[in-house]
Formats: C-alpha cells, sequence, structure tokens
C-alpha cells in the first residue's frame, strides 16, 4: 500500500471503534490537507544519504517513506536522529536539518489491541483534538513502516522550569512551575467534562473495572515482590488489602483518564503552552486517577502542603466546570479519600512497573525511581497506616525497617547506589 493512500479495513475488522476512526482520521486528514504545512516546510528537499545512530538501511526507508507522503522534495540533507524513547516497545525519531522538525513514532507492529496500539493513538488524538484538547498534529501515517509523523513538542517536560529537588509552593522561585502543574490539572478537566460532545473514542470500552486494577496488583507481585525482590510467598494479608482497594475503585465514578499522566507526558512546548503526549493507552476511571498520577508523580518530589494545594486547585476547577453543566459537586473529603486510595494503587502499580523493565525489559534506570515511590507511600499525610495497615507495614519495612538492606542490594545489583 502506497503511504499515500488511505488504508481500508473489510468487513471483517477487528478493530471496532479505533479501526473506525482510524480509517476515517486518514480520510480526513488527507481530505482537509492536514498534511500541507509539513509539505510546504519540506518543498525543497531531497533524500537523505546520512543517517546517524542506527542502521542506515531501516532509517532511509523511514526517512524516504515520509518525505514521499508529504510529497517534498528537500534541497539540504535531512537527518533522522534516534532520540530517547519511553517505556514501551516503540522507537521515536527526530526529523533534523529542515526549518521544521517532526517526531517519527515507530510501532512495534501495525494492528489494533495490544495496548498501546497505533490505532488506539489515533483514535485518541482523533476524539482528543475534536474537543480543543493540545496534542500534537499529526503530519503523515505510514502504515507499512508502522509510523506516525507528528508536530514535535520539543524536550521540556511539565517540570523543566522547575529549581531545586521538592516543589515547594512556599518557594517563590517555583510561582512558574506550580502554575504549570495548575494548568495540567486544568487540562484534566478540558478531558473530563469537555465542553463540547466528544467524538467516540477507544477508551469508552476500557475501564479501570476490578479485573484491572486487580491485574496491576498482580503485576506488582509479580514483577516487583518476586521478580526484583525475589520474595516467592506475598503475605496473604498484604494480598487481601490490595484485593479489597481494587474492589473500592471497582465501585468510583469515571471519567476519562489519560492514564499515563506524569510529568513527562506532558510537554512544554515551543510556543510555551501545555501539550499531550502519549495518551493510546487512555481508559475510564476514577477522577483522581491523572490527578493523583501527576502529584504523586515517582519522578517528582512534591512536599506535602503543596500536594495538599494542587489537589484543593483540580477540586475547585472541576466542580466549577460540573457546575457550569448542571452536575452537582465531588465532595471535598469524598474525593480525598479516593486521591488515598487511588494514590496507593498507582504507586504500587509504579514499583510493579520499575520491577518489571528492569528485571524483563532491561531497563534499571528507573529503579531510581523506588526509593522516592516509597517515601511518597508511607509519608503520613497518605493515610495509608489506617486503612491498610498490613501494606504500610510492608511498605515501611521496604523503606526504612528490617527489608532496607534487601532493597538496598537489589537497587545496587543493577547499578543504582546512591538512594
Amino acid at each position: 500500500m502506497s503511504t499515500t493512500e488511505a488504508p481500508e479495513f473489510g468487513e471483517t475488522s477487528r478493530f471496532d471503534v479505533a479501526g473506525e476512526i482510524y480509517q476515517t482520521e486518514f480520510k480526513k486528514l488527507r481530505n482537509e490537507g492536514k498534511f500541507t504545512p509539513m509539505a510546504e516546510s519540506l518543498a525543497t528537499m531531497t533524500p537523505a544519504t546520512t543517517i546517524p545512530f542506527a542502521l542506515p538501511e531501516a532509517l532511509q526507508a523511514l526517512l524516504d517513506a515520509f518525505l514521499v507522503g508529504v510529497r517534498a522534495q528537500p534541497a539540504e540533507r535531512p537527518i533522522l536522529r534516534l532520540i530517547a524513547g519511553d517505556a514501551s516497545d516503540r522507537k521515536f525519531f527526530r526529523l533534523e536539518n529542515t526549518d521544521r522538525s517532526a517526531i517519527c513514532m515507530q510501532f512495534p507492529i501495525w494492528e489494533g489491541g495490544y495496548g498501546g496500539d497505533p490505532l488506539s493513538w489515533l483514535g485518541m488524538h482523533a476524539a482528543l483534538d475534536a474537543i480543543g484538547m493540545p496534542v500534537p498534529r499529526v503530519l503523515h501515517i505510514d502504515e507499512p513502516n508502522c509510523c506516525i509523523w507528528t508536530e514535535d513538542f520539543g524536550d521540556n517536560f511539565l517540570n523543566s522550569e522547575l529549581s531545586g529537588d521538592v516543589l515547594d509552593a512556599a518557594n517563590i522561585m517555583h510561582a512558574k512551575g506550580l502554575t504549570r502543574y495548575r494548568a495540567a490539572l486544568d487540562l484534566l478537566v478540558e478531558a473530563q467534562y469537555p465542553r463540547t460532545p466528544m467524538p467516540a473514542h477507544p477508551a469508552q470500552g476500557r475501564a479501570f473495572d476490578f479485573e484491572k486494577l486487580h491485574f496491576e496488583m498482580r503485576f506488582f507481585f509479580k514483577h516487583f515482590m518476586r521478580g526484583f525482590l525475589g520474595l516467592d510467598t506475598p503475605d496473604a494479608a498484604l494480598e487481601a488489602e490490595l484485593t479489597a482497594l481494587c474492589s473500592w475503585l471497582d465501585a468510583r465514578p469515571r471519567v476519562l483518564c489519560h492514564r499515563d499522566y506524569h510529568v513527562r507526558n506532558v510537554m512544554i512546548a515551543p510556543n510555551g503552552e501545555l501539550g499531550w503526549i502519549d495518551f493510546q493507552d487512555a481508559r475510564m476511571g476514577p477522577h483522581a486517577y491523572d490527578v493523583v498520577s501527576l502529584v504523586r508523580d515517582s519522578y517528582v518530589r512534591i512536599d506535602a502542603p503543596t500536594r495538599a494545594l494542587l489537589y484543593g486547585h483540580y477540586l475547585k476547577s472541576v466542580n466549577e466546570r460540573k457546575a457550569s453543566q448542571g452536575l452537582p459537586p465531588l465532595d471535598s473529603a469524598d474525593f480525598g479519600l479516593e486521591c488515598v486510595h487511588m494514590g496507593l494503587q498507582r504507586n504500587v502499580k509504579a514499583l510493579g512497573s520499575f520491577g518489571y523493565l528492569a528485571t524483563e525489559k532491561r531497563k534499571p534506570s528507573y529503579l531510581r525511581y523506588v526509593p522516592h515511590t516509597l517515601e511518597t507511600l508511607v509519608a503520613p499525610e497518605s493515610g495509608l497506616a489506617r486503612l491498610y495497615p498490613n501494606t504500610h507495614a510492608f511498605l515501611v519495612s521496604l523503606q526504612n525497617g528490617p527489608m532496607k538492606k534487601l532493597l538496598e542490594a537489589k537497587l545496587e545489583e543493577f547499578g543504582v547506589s546512591k538512594f
């Protein structure tokens, strides 16, 4: 199939909502000339002959397919660079040596339904774009090479402008960073309660129900406790508490969740505005899901008063939007309780992910966030000791108790010695 032709799916397509949106969105982009800006900016280019940092033949094929797709003939030699990616199996490349950069996102396979797939990305992109969310423009779709080319949001994460080790609202030097965080929380409200109707999207058929939440807790037992720490038999009381946690969260009202809302997926774009990336795994879930993902982020230290301030900002913002739509407000105490439960689930799941990435994917760099994640989990304001005492006791033992030496030894095995 030519990279300039809209792909078609037959009557036996199994891609459901994601596939239908992909088909429609591709045709819309083509028919409305959404490829034109990049095509104009590359109008004087010629194919590259030197591609650094990866197999020349493979990258040459990606670049040539893109240039054909946007009908570009560059005068200078463009460069396609492999850039740092995320924890997924995707590869990311940046087009350079042009008057406009672009990002090539290459998926391991072009099909839907396996999680983090290109059809879900395109389906969520179409829906988010329709309600005005700041997602990168799609420049070209190259199905044969499993690539989506998009606008480049740059390299500045949400926390790039923070100074110091801890986000502290009392520190005047953190005022700009705090404003960014408030804006990121406001974007959640825009997605959860959009001003205009949201089109059909893949997340409608996915939810953080008991099955999914419990899978993530089992993921923690398998990849952090057994795979990383080497503990063969999880404590029965700990398992019972985390199962009860999943039941509690399963009963909560659901809204659209980005699903991986941390500082590395909220970019500060070149125009100074915030932008969303990595939204393909979106699901329906509790209001607090994305809120605690950001405010209890494993990658950034935020002190307790600042966390409370940010929770309060979100609550005020979402209740103002709900009131404008004639909906009842979220109760402050109830939302606070949801944050406690959801924060526990998200941080425990993060530990499972760090263990998995280190032991199964050979990506040990994420282990350096384990100590901070444990610190967040056992902080007095977390409320964990009262609600889930066995879970609290286990985590305290790892963080600063009898099992601390085991944790330190395991971290050192993977090259993490400063914590």
